[in-house]
């Protein structure tokens, strides 16, 4: 139990005698803790300024009911709301019972509705991405973090470059992200696992006695060994080289080959390159024709989709793929408990010159953002539940818990699970909800990511990301300035997000085509005809609208290059 638990606990008892008290102090009555109007229950620095003596007052003597949209359909509350231990200590302690809203399909229906009416909920969490936070918030609909926290709590706060990188154009910021990463937070010297991974069969490699992968050529060679020496996994046949899956926009696979082949995106005056026009990237393209032609990659990864895919490896079939790996882990789990040789390896495949990855690491700014809605009576309220879900108490109690309930310390700092809810968990049957732990919407992952018991279980071992990535880490790199920092404000910007849309929805279509080219000659005269019509599409004027973005998002992080090898 942590100290704040304990306060309140004491506390309860003089619930009655203090709120009487301070009902008399108290000159904060702009409604904004308060749906009924009546007086506002005080804050904890009110509290300490009543020269009482008494410790400073937690909680509230009222619950309000707020709305909480998240905009996404398969979204769900961890645990048991209104019954969990979490939901029970947020009611207590912020005085606010959540009812959590998600729309039946993706979510522009209700967003729609929301911008033209203005009726916005007490809380609205979005995809970071999409253009929803910046309509709200110009549309006046939502209160800034700025404002809250300078009225209700003034000891918050976040980290600067996040917070910048969702400022609007009025200088304010609306948006608090999950999942996202700050390089202030980062230990000196410190490198993020890539998200991206080339990974191979170890046993398989082994058996061909481990030999040069280091470049393209080399690797390609070694895909052919083992299509014509070891041939079958388990009675089926074997797939030397699978990739993401191809969709309407292209493939992800081939996206990431930029990064292996140390494709630059960023030129000597520090202008954005497109990737796609740059000499290296033909290296890519010839790397995945050469790999098709030589029946390397399978025609059915054209058509495959991840179910596809995920069958694939979990049979063993698949020797090497390019794939951000974690989505694979169920699959490569399966393999393992069937064959413990049946392990994944990664790898720093290299261009044809030999030259090392350039690869982007796992920092971003946000998976989703939450925002307030300016109407909402509990303003107050809601800022000190951000204040804490953004704290270490709170990232603490959403990821673990309850110390001493749920887990305890090791000497290390890590925690360990307790048995108590290692049974739980092992019932199979939601017992482990009771704590309603995984409150997602706030999590900040790097404050905790170190924190978590080391797997013991072999598989665990195996399978745990900064162990299957661990040979890349030396080779990955802050790319994020590179997909520039959105603007809302420019003029042309609904035009080049069509002209972007048409393009990629262009190059999706004529990728494959090029990769399976009959021969060399014919994939580069598929993929210079291909970059001529992306011309004519108004290639040009993208390329000057996306190096705007970029040297935007630049200009916010405080850096003057982002290409890693113009930083070194």
């Amino acid at each position: 139990m942590n100290p704040t638990q304990k306060s309140t606990i004491v506390l309860l008892s003089l619930i009655m005698v203090i709120s009487i008290i301070l009902a008399g102090c108290s000159g904060n009555n702009d409604g904004s803790g308060n749906a009924t109007g009546s007086q506002s229950p005080a804050s904890s620095a009110t509290a300490a300024n009543t020269g009482t003596g008494e410790a400073p007052k937690e909680g509230y003597d009222d619950v309000l009911d707020i709305d909480w949209y998240v905009n996404l359909s398969w979204w769900k509350y961890p645990g048991d709301y209104g019954k969990d231990k979490f939901s029970q200590y947020i009611r207590d302690r912020f005085g606010l019972n959540i009812n959590f809203i998600t729309p039946a399909g993706d979510g522009s229906d209700q967003m729609s509705a929301m911008i033209a009416t203005g009726e916005i909920p007490d809380l609205v969490t979005v995809e970071s991405w999409l253009d929803y936070k910046t309509k709200l918030a110009k549309g006046g609909y939502l209160v800034s973090i700025n404002e809250l926290i300078e009225k209700y709590v003034p000891d918050f706060k976040p980290y600067e470059d996040i917070f910048n990188w969702y400022k609007e154009s009025d200088g304010k910021t609306y948006a608090l992200p999950n999942y996202a990463y700050s390089s202030f937070a980062l230990k000196p010297g410190e490198q993020l696992e890539p998200n991206s991974a080339f990974t191979l069969r170890k046993d398989i490699y082994e058996q061909l006695g481990r030999p040069d992968i280091s470049t393209a050529d080399k690797f390609l060679d070694v895909l052919e060994r083992v299509k014509n020496e070891v041939k079958t996994y388990d009675g089926k046949p074997l797939i030397p080289l699978q990739l993401y899956e191809f969709t309407a926009n292209g493939n992800n696979s081939a996206n990431w080959l930029n990064e292996y082949f140390a494709v630059p995106y960023e030129n000597n005056d520090g202008k954005l390159i497109n990737r796609t026009y740059d000499p290296k990237y033909w290296e890519v393209i010839k790397f995945l024709n050469e790999a098709y032609r030589r029946g390397l990659v399978s025609k059915d990864n054209f058509t495959d989709k991840r179910d596809q895919i995920v069958e694939k490896i979990a049979s063993g079939r698949v020797f090497a793929s390019l794939t951000a790996p974690q989505d694979f882990a169920d699959p490569m789990r399966t393999l393992y408990t069937a064959d413990n040789n049946a392990q994944y390896e990664s790898f720093a495949l290299r261009n044809y010159e030999g030259e090392d990855p350039v690869l982007t690491d796992i920092r971003g700014f946000g998976w989703l953002v939450s925002m307030v809605g300016k109407d909402s009576k509990a303003h107050e309220r809601i800022a000190k539940l951000l204040a804490f879900l953004n704290s270490k108490e709170g990232q603490h109690m959403v990821h673990f818990g309850w110390e001493n309930e749920t887990y305890t310390y090791n000497a290390d700092g890590t925690i360990q699970w307790t048995q108590q809810y290692q049974d739980a968990l092992a019932k199979g049957d939601g017992s482990e909800k009771k704590w309603g732990m995984g409150f997602n919407l706030l999590m900040d992952w790097y404050s905790v990511k170190d924190l978590f018991p080391l797997p013991e279980k072999p598989v665990d071992i195996y399978l745990a990301e900064k162990n299957m990535k661990k040979s890349l880490v030396q080779y990955s790199y802050d790319t994020s300035a590179a997909g520039g920092k959105p603007n809302p404000d420019h003029p042309n910007r609904d035009r080049m997000l069509e002209t972007g849309n048409r393009l990629s929805l262009f190059w999706g279509k004529e990728l494959p085509r090029i990769i399976m080219a009959e021969s060399e000659e014919k994939a580069r005269a598929v993929y210079e005809d291909t970059l001529a019509k992306m011309d004519e599409m108004g290639r040009a004027e993208l390329d000057e609208y996306n190096n705007e973005l970029f040297q935007g998002a630049k200009e916010a992080l405080n850096i003057e290059r982002s290409w890693p090898l113009f930083r070194k």
